[in-house]
């Protein structure tokens, strides 16, 4: 995915985590701290080789990376779940399932636009994209609260996604 390959190389000696004072080895552990989701955190970023030898940047963009993946699984979920037989008997599942694929495009996008906006270290337009994007998930899950006896097929999808979008947010905060 051609989006991901700007953010790979990033490196930059600026942050809050003194890069000397940390060894490579624990600043995913002191990183993680940082965040709401110290697990999830923690298991994300180091199910990516890079992050061993990443600096504080590297590991946000690994953390922005893996943000925006998780939203495209999630678009793809949805849309195998609007092509099951199961779903398409009812009506009001259906409108909810359309309205999460536009919701998480949308939320992709936000994810996508704050690649460059990471790279320029513009943090409130960062923070307003992906705030925006974990708002989308938010509305996706909202979604199904309004139909009576359906409840959301994509309850964990969402939680997930929203988590991580949090941490990857908790992480740029220590950029700047």
């Amino acid at each position: 995915m051609s989006y991901f390959s700007s953010l790979t190389s990033c490196k930059s000696s600026t942050s809050r985590l003194p890069h000397n004072t940390i060894t490579e080895e624990d600043l995913v552990s002191a990183t993680c701290k940082k965040t709401l989701y110290f697990q999830l955190c923690v298991s994300s970023l180091r199910s990516d080789p890079q992050s061993q030898t990443s600096d504080l940047r590297g590991l946000a963009v690994i953390a922005l990376n893996l943000s925006i993946e998780n939203g495209v699984k999630a678009l793809s979920y949805i849309n195998n779940l609007m092509s099951e037989a199961a779903y398409k008997g009812s009506q009001l599942a259906s409108t909810g399932l359309s309205d999460c694929v536009d919701v998480y495009s949308d939320a992709i996008q936000n994810l996508q636009d704050s690649v460059q906006a990471l790279n320029d270290m513009s943090f409130d337009t960062v923070q307003s994209f992906v705030s925006a994007a974990m708002t989308d998930s938010e509305t996706c899950e909202d979604g199904f609260k309004e139909v009576n006896g359906f409840s959301s097929p994509l309850t964990e999808q969402n939680h997930h996604f929203s988590q991580l979008c949090s941490n990857f947010l908790a992480i740029t905060t220590l950029l700047h």
